[in-house]
């Protein structure tokens, strides 16, 4: 039997559009005769996608593609929008208003007067409207979910029904909420398996499992591909469909050679900027990514040898002050950031957080031994007494610091947490991060680095 979305009941929806997003969801149909729909050309999904290598495409003539949904916004992971799948490949549906076709529904999608387009490069179809662009054909359908291992995943795959087995969240990650269901708002969580790859788990703030922890174990998980720019992510379409209760991945690098912070530092001044194969190294992050006064690729960490130095990420990492992470560093290198150490391009999935550690304690230290002994004191924790701060209102910028011995710029990024807060007066106690940018300067990681004297 064919169905179609009776256009009073979507009207009457309209305006709950703007208060609810993702909860305007109806399951109201009439039967109808579709007579008035022709099918024309039958296209695969495979043949809809190559249509897009010559540019988005409007569809002004008589096509069909026939498929079936393996993913609506009922449960409000997405909003306005379905996956559909054909068994060529896959889909986003962007629809005129939500709901209207549901996981399960088997049906012909009449192309005309839709466009094929892309936002930031997932493909998609443009304006579907549910009365006049889908034919329902039946329910209740089901799709097998294709078994995918995560470093296999490509935009070719955008929108496919996957299952993957034997990966778990990231540590950082496990026992936070899927998103922030108070707020509204989307999180990204890291998925990974235990060969160190790893992918992004996008969910929506208005999704039903929201506010729900992400689990801490390992096992499978089935999920929808999707892409924003670079990076592939994937969308969860029900909870039940997380079956991660397993005995989580062991931690790799167990058989590489432990190296200290110190030895990579005295390499490179011997012209060693390539680190050993078969190396990792161990510390403490002492960088504050929560209140962000560093680049989110960057973390600093401190070791055993007392030494620091950054880690920069290909791209932003999850783990907290006062991490203990071990970071396989085999082949990767050492290089110069205008005067600041640090590790490059190193993958996100070989670091690995092995629980909490405590802080290493801040050197008691003066703005002229800093100054004097930068290669020393470089990315570590300092605490510098007896000093003022001059040179601006709000912390943003760079500014002085003064104690009885010199002064010294301390540097404070535009998009950290406090850059907007009022200078204190008076003297003060400062706690930081040694860092190098030209010359030395001071970084604190929140406003509880400062105590006033």
């Amino acid at each position: 039997m064919m169905y179609r979305l009776k256009k009073k009941a979507l009207l009457m929806l309209l305006p709950a559009v703007s208060l609810l997003p993702g909860g305007c969801i109806h399951d109201d149909f009439a039967e109808s005769l579709p007579d008035d729909i022709p099918v024309g050309n039958v296209i695969t999904i495979a043949q809809l996608r190559e249509l897009y290598q010559a540019g988005p495409h409007e569809f002004t003539s008589d096509y069909s593609v026939y498929a079936t949904v393996t993913m609506d916004d009922k449960k409000g992971n997405i909003y306005r929008s379905a996956f559909v799948e054909d068994g060529t490949a896959a889909i986003n549906l962007c629809l005129q208003a939500p709901g209207g076709i549901y996981q399960g529904d088997s049906v012909r999608i009449y192309l005309k007067g839709t466009t094929l387009g892309s936002y930031q490069q997932m493909l998609q179809l443009d304006n579907v409207n549910a009365d006049r662009n889908i034919i329902k054909l039946a329910t209740q359908k089901t799709v097998a979910a294709s078994p995918m291992r995560i470093s296999d995943i490509t935009p070719q795959h955008q929108g496919r029904l996957l299952k993957l087995a034997e990966v778990q969240f990231a540590d950082a990650h496990t026992g936070l909420p899927f998103a922030d269901a108070e707020n509204l708002q989307p999180q990204n969580r890291r998925l990974e398996d235990c060969d160190g790859n790893s992918i992004i788990v996008r969910t929506s703030g208005y999704a039903s499992f929201a506010g729900q922890p992400v689990p801490g174990g390992n096992g499978n998980l089935v999920a929808i591909v999707s892409q924003h720019m670079n990076q592939m992510q994937l969308y969860i379409r029900h909870l039940d469909e997380v079956e991660l209760d397993g005995e989580r991945c062991a931690i790799p690098g167990d058989d590489h050679e432990l190296i200290t912070l110190a030895q990579l530092r005295q390499n490179y001044r011997e012209g060693v900027a390539r680190i050993p194969d078969n190396t990792r190294i161990e510390g403490v992050v002492i960088s504050d990514r929560e209140h962000s006064n560093h680049p989110g690729q960057n973390l600093f960490m401190m070791d055993e040898s007392g030494q620091g130095m950054v880690v920069r990420f290909g791209s932003f990492h999850d783990f907290p002050l006062g991490t203990h992470i071990r970071v396989l560093v085999s082949g990767l290198r050492v290089s110069d950031y205008q005067g600041l150490l640090q590790i490059d391009n190193t993958p996100i999935a070989q670091a690995h957080n092995l629980g909490t550690a405590d802080l290493p304690a801040p050197r008691e230290v003066s703005v002229r031994e800093i100054r004097d002994n930068i290669d020393t004191y470089q990315s570590t924790l300092v605490r510098i007494s007896g000093a003022i701060i001059s040179g601006g209102n709000t912390f943003a910028g760079t500014l002085t610091i003064t104690d009885n011995t010199g002064s010294m710029p301390m540097y404070t990024h535009n998009w950290a947490s406090f850059a907007g807060n009022a200078l204190p007066t008076g003297v003060l106690t400062l706690t930081g991060i040694a860092s190098y940018h030209f010359e030395p300067q001071l970084m604190i990681r929140s406003l509880n680095d400062i105590i006033i004297e």
